[in-house]
């Protein structure tokens, strides 16, 4: 059966007057807080009705010959306490989230403005994988891969290593690459797929590990 939603739980939990918790028979996961499909805790019975003043909460009862009775002030009060930190770490998540996602928009928009002009003197890249690259020493390719490793030095030199299935390669940027990659990858993730050019590896270099 699927686990109802946390909207579902709430368009139930309108006008509700009460909600029922059993440690013995209840179910956080499964529960909706009517008496046939109790919550397992106080805390997601008042996590699920979502602010104050909350419905009056049932849980098991103590005495014989009675399924239910109203939680004591003491035990409500507190899971209130523990209901407020958690509302509190939920409200940091969301902000901090918030600022993430307009730090990464800023920074495409950043993105955006950096122009990467083409060297038409140059001859034309050829496309190669980075396992093939030995055969290309000192000529002009173009190379595709996920960004598996970046590491910054200062505003104007970056190191990343990339890979695409048949090796990995070391590439260092400078100047408007570095500011451009950057914001990008703020916005990706370093899993974002990157497209390096000009390729002229010394002498000594492997065919794995070649620096641009």
């Amino acid at each position: 059966m699927p686990r109802p939603s946390l909207e579902v739980f709430k368009a139930r939990l309108d006008g509700a007057l009460e909600l029922y918790v059993s440690e013995r028979e209840g179910n956080d996961s499964t529960g909706d807080g009517t008496q046939k499909k109790p919550f397992k805790t106080v805390l997601k019975a008042l996590m699920t009705a979502g602010k104050e003043p909350f419905p009056t909460i049932y849980v098991d009862s103590q005495k014989e010959n009675e399924r239910w009775a109203i939680i004591s002030k003491s035990q409500m009060k507190n899971v209130k306490k523990l209901w407020h930190r958690e509302q509190m770490k939920n409200e940091a998540k969301e902000k901090k989230e918030a600022e993430d996602l307009l730090r990464r928009e800023k920074n495409l928009e950043e993105a955006k403005k950096v122009i990467i002009k083409n060297d038409p003197s140059l001859p034309e890249p050829k496309c190669v994988k980075i396992g093939a690259l030995e055969a290309y020493r000192g000529q002009r390719v173009k190379i595709f891969g996920w960004i598996h490793r970046l590491r910054r030095q200062g505003k104007n030199l970056m190191f990343i290593v990339l890979r695409d299935g048949t090796g990995f390669l070391q590439c260092v940027l400078s100047d408007a690459l570095v500011s451009y990659i950057h914001r990008i990858t703020e916005w990706l993730g370093l899993e974002g797929t990157s497209r390096i050019m000009k390729i002229q590896p010394p002498a000594t270099s492997r065919a794995t590990n070649l620096p641009i």
